[in-house]
């Protein structure tokens, strides 16, 4: 009876022996699986971190070019900082997944390993306990005189069989224990990482939410369009101006070529008013126009002695100079000359008929001194021959 209850008793220590290691193969896989799973999450949260900073920066680009558009422009900035700051909460979502989720569960390899190790250790020592004590009761059955050292030693071999076995049961439990305190713990950590995470981004979206309602569209439109006409009235206005300024030219020039009488005899000079009255005759002004033309002819003879003393050694380039004026003379007498102020010389039908009161005839200012101008006067008389009254 005694050697079936232990036997029994061993294939039982087995069979829980068996169970566990099981336990243990099940937990390192499942809990690997979980491991690289929450990893790959951790990766893919970073690289959403980093297309949400890539975002931002586009926006606030956006936000910075956009001149015209100032509640639009409001806010682009304001989703601008939302997106920021959830990024930002991404980024310590990121550190403590990996802190505490992915690190927590990486560290049950060394936990399934170290307690597998230690179980075969436990089972190795209370087989050799157990093999002692059946060896003890071999020799017990077979020295049944001497059963004093028998029975100490099997005493001791039951207290190491009771010993391994209660390591083993503390193995199992520990195991046990530090499995679903340690899977509790990472589960309840990623959910308080996700609602931190999402509560934040919560608030900050809102404020965003409403900073983006209170875009006016209307607004903003009324400012484009206000833009395009400030963009239009420019073009125009320069348009007018030119027309103003191309007209005022115009009317100056008017304004200069029909000048009334009375303001073109003020411009007249003192000058001209003489020659006009020694080169045309008048009614009522022939006696006095006669001793200006005496007092000229004197000036004028006593020029011609002096060119004559300077120009004693070009004689015959007068002479033929003069044969040819008198060539020209003859035949532009039967046509109107005009003389340098202007006049047109009169041949000697029109000086006949100058008997009749002739109307002022308006020529431009002579800035020249009065001697010298009548003297060339009297000079071109002379030459296209042009009596006086």
């Amino acid at each position: 009876m005694f050697r079936r209850g232990k036997f029994s008793f061993l294939t039982s220590k087995d069979d829980r022996i068996k169970i566990i290691n099981e336990r243990i193969n099940l937990t390192e896989r499942h809990l690997m699986e979980m491991c690289s799973a929450f990893s790959m999450l951790t990766r893919k949260m970073a690289k959403y971190r980093d297309a949400h900073d890539e975002l931002a920066k586009h926006i606030k680009n956006y936000a910075d070019e956009e001149e015209i558009n100032e509640s639009l422009c409001n806010g682009l900035k304001s989703f601008t900082n939302a997106l920021t700051i959830t990024g930002d909460y991404m980024d310590i979502n990121v550190k403590r997944l990996e802190l505490k989720i992915v690190n927590e569960l990486a560290h049950f390899e060394q936990l399934c390993k170290s307690t597998r190790d230690n179980l075969r250790l436990a089972v190795i020592a209370r087989d050799k306990e157990v093999l002692s004590q059946r060896q003890m009761l071999e020799l017990k059955s077979k020295f049944a005189a001497n059963n004093t050292a028998a029975d100490s030693e099997l005493f001791k071999t039951k207290l190491e069989v009771q010993r391994t076995n209660k390591d083993i049961d503390e193995i199992i439990s520990g195991f046990e224990q530090r499995k679903l305190r340690d899977v509790k713990q990472v589960l309840s950590d990623f959910i308080l990482i996700a609602m931190k995470q999402h509560t934040k981004a919560l608030e900050v979206l809102s404020a965003s939410y409403y900073d983006v309602c209170n875009i006016d569209e209307r607004d903003d439109f009324l400012q484009f369009q206000k833009l395009m006409k400030s963009k239009e009235e420019p073009a125009v206005s320069r348009k007018s101006s030119l027309k103003k300024g191309l007209r005022s030219q115009s009317m100056d020039s008017l304004d200069h070529n029909h000048l009334s009488p009375l303001k073109r005899q003020q411009k007249l000079s003192k000058s001209t008013k003489n020659l006009t009255g020694a080169g045309i005759p008048r009614a009522g002004k022939q006696e006095q126009s006669e001793e200006d033309d005496s007092e000229l002819d004197e000036e004028d003879d006593d020029e011609e002695e002096e060119e004559e003393s300077e120009q004693s050694a070009e004689e015959e380039d007068e002479e033929e100079e003069a044969s040819g004026s008198v060539s020209d003379d003859e035949g532009e007498q039967g046509m109107p000359h005009e003389n340098v102020f202007g006049a047109k010389a009169r041949n000697k039908e029109s000086a006949s008929s100058t008997a009749t009161p002739l109307k002022p005839v308006v020529r431009q200012p002579v800035k020249h001194p009065f001697k010298a101008v009548a003297a060339t006067h009297v000079r071109l008389q002379k030459q296209f021959h042009v009596p006086h009254n």
